[in-house]
């Protein structure tokens, strides 16, 4: 099992390269959380998050259930995302599409599909086992959404594709209370810490 520090570019919604720690993970998930911390753009110094959510950047504010995740790894920088297959409930768009893809930050990975970053901080080539083993990249803290998930999310139109329907998260948020319920909140930290930590959803639509 390596045990090590690593180094990874930017992602997206960031300000400058985030410093990157990799660590062992606990049994059963991946063998290394790689937790990338990153000052976030003056985008988040609304004063509120429906304000946020009303800026210019903003292509849409979606409701919905992940339906499906596929990471990818985007060389040299070996920026690590996940694209979410969304199905629609509600949205602020009435002629948005009721199923989007949307890019987040983070994702889990092979070593060897990041092999650079583990490589350039311990001065050594890999062994075929570890370059097998698996990193879990988050940023923030955060675990990127998976399969089954209920999400509340704020996007802007992808630039990295030309593909209708595609976006990136400017925010994601998950449920605060059962199924049904408008009520959702932060996923770790809130993105302003003066932001609400519970939103409505119907105060962003």
């Amino acid at each position: 099992m390596l045990s090590l520090s690593a180094c990874a570019s930017g992602t997206t919604e960031t300000n400058g390269s985030p410093s990157v720690a990799a660590e062992q993970s606990a049994p059963g998930a991946a063998d290394h959380i790689v937790n990338a911390e990153a000052a976030l753009t003056l985008d988040y110094e609304a004063p509120t998050f429906a304000e946020f959510a009303r800026q210019p950047l903003t292509s849409n504010v979606i409701s919905g259930t992940v339906t499906a995740t596929r990471t990818v790894v985007t060389p040299p920088a070996n920026i690590v995302e996940t694209v979410l297959t969304v199905s629609v409930g509600r949205q602020r768009n009435p002629k948005g599409a009721t199923t989007v893809e949307v890019r987040e930050p983070g994702g889990i990975v092979t070593v060897e599909q990041v092999r650079s970053d583990f490589e350039d901080k311990l001065g050594r080539e890999l062994t075929e086992e570890e370059l097998a083993e698996t990193a879990d990249y988050r940023f923030n803290g955060v675990e990127h959404a998976k399969v089954g998930d209920r999400v509340l999310i704020v996007v802007a139109d992808d630039p990295a594709t030309d593909e209708k329907n595609s976006y990136t998260s400017r925010a994601r948020l998950v449920p605060a209370g059962p199924a049904g319920s408008k009520k959702f909140t932060w996923p770790g930290k809130a993105m302003n810490p003066k932001w609400e930590d519970t939103v409505d959803v119907d105060s962003v639509m």
